[in-house]
């Protein structure tokens, strides 16, 4: 089976971390016998056009970028994004001229998911489109809302990775199939003892890390021994390290700056504590990868989070941007409060759902019955 990936993201040069969970599902995917194809924009300049990244063809198409992806800015660029559309939709139809897979996948729905549904849709191939979260907030965009529905409507196939996102409108009969993590987040061994509280988000806005350095002095007054560990770029970089210095606590707090992501797993091990303060989400990799590693998840109360935790059993959660508030769910976190047998529970569910075989087994069984459906 030949499949064509076409994606908002993809590691764009050696240790990049943007998309990397779209590579490990190509990799998962080609290890079930498919042969992989990617389109995706170049967001740095000097990434190549084109490569072959372990077997899998990647082509990169340009566009006025800014050097930030589309959604990492605070309002929809237009021009850029117009630019996106048709440099995209060229390259995906030569990609289909050349390549002629049999399915073609689309991530994030807008904008790759509307390319890849009018690449399908010219050439009566079929298409699944994944919605992965921050396509969903461009949706409550007035004039990207129509481009979202549309992209839907013309796949022969959608899902979504978290049952919070069926309640989006026009995704209510989606497929939840969540994203994928690799099995060695599973082999780790946290240390019980540790004072750690980890973040490894990226540094942009939407992700809201300035909440957890504002939480820092709280954080202090109930547990003085603790430690936190910032690893992530981003455009606030500067900005965060800014601000732990103006209140007092920057010798507290490690900037690691990029992390390779095969460097996480050690960073995981020791630490005790995990936390993600996106104010806006799909399903979170990093979040699914620490609890997967055994550690003590505080995370924004919404909906995707409320999926993977429960509240005072396996985790935490807190309101988005309330400093004071995820500063109390740290320090409970620290002291002990969740039992050592319900971290176990979550880690145990968790490999049994998410592992990428597990995951590339379900969109492979989904493209089969595309296919047989579109033959009929």
């Amino acid at each position: 089976m030949k499949v064509l990936v076409v994606t908002t993201s993809y590691p764009d040069r050696p240790g990049a971390q943007r998309g990397i969970f779209i590579r490990e599902l190509c990799r998962a995917l080609t290890g079930k016998g498919a042969e992989v194809m990617v389109v995706t924009p170049r967001v740095d300049p000097s990434s190549p056009l084109r490569e072959n990244d372990q077997g899998i063809e990647v082509r990169r198409f340009t566009y006025p970028t800014g050097g930030r992806r589309l959604h990492q800015t605070e309002s929809i660029p237009v021009f850029p994004m117009a630019v996106f559309m048709v440099s995209g939709l060229a390259s995906t139809l030569r990609a289909v001229r050349s390549f002629r897979p049999d399915v073609i996948h689309g991530n994030w729905i807008v904008p790759t998911g509307l390319i890849a549904s009018i690449a399908g849709l010219s050439s009566l191939t079929p298409v699944v489109n994944t919605a992965r979260g921050m396509d969903t907030r461009l949706r409550k965009n007035p004039a990207v809302w129509p481009l979202f529905d549309l992209a839907v409507r013309l796949s022969g196939r959608v899902t979504v990775v978290s049952e919070a996102m069926r309640a989006i409108p026009g995704l209510e009969a989606a497929e939840v199939i969540p994203s994928g993590i690799k099995d060695q987040f599973f082999e780790v061994s946290p240390d019980p003892s540790s004072q750690t509280v980890l973040y490894t988000r990226s540094l942009e806005p939407v992700y809201g890390a300035d909440t957890i350095i504002r939480s820092i002095p709280h954080v202090l007054e109930k547990a003085p021994g603790a430690r936190f560990v910032i690893a992530g770029t981003g455009s606030l970089a500067g900005h965060l390290e800014a601000m732990a210095s103006e209140l007092g606590v920057r010798d507290r707090v490690t900037f690691l700056g990029h992390v390779p992501h095969e460097s996480v797993p050690a960073l995981l091990s020791e630490s005790r504590v995990f936390v993600s303060t996106a104010t806006e989400d799909g399903t979170s990799v990093a979040l699914m990868e620490a609890m997967a590693a055994g550690l003590i998840p505080v995370a924004t109360d919404i909906a995707p989070n409320r999926t993977l935790i429960e509240h005072e059993t396996d985790g935490f959660l807190f309101r988005p941007k309330d400093a004071p508030g995820l500063a109390l769910m740290i320090t409970r976190a620290l002291s002990g409060e969740i039992r050592e047998e319900a971290i176990a529970s979550k880690r145990a569910d968790l490999k049994r759902r998410i592992p990428w075989s597990v995951v590339a087994d379900r969109f492979v069984l989904g493209y089969n019955q595309l296919l047989e459906r579109s033959r009929r």
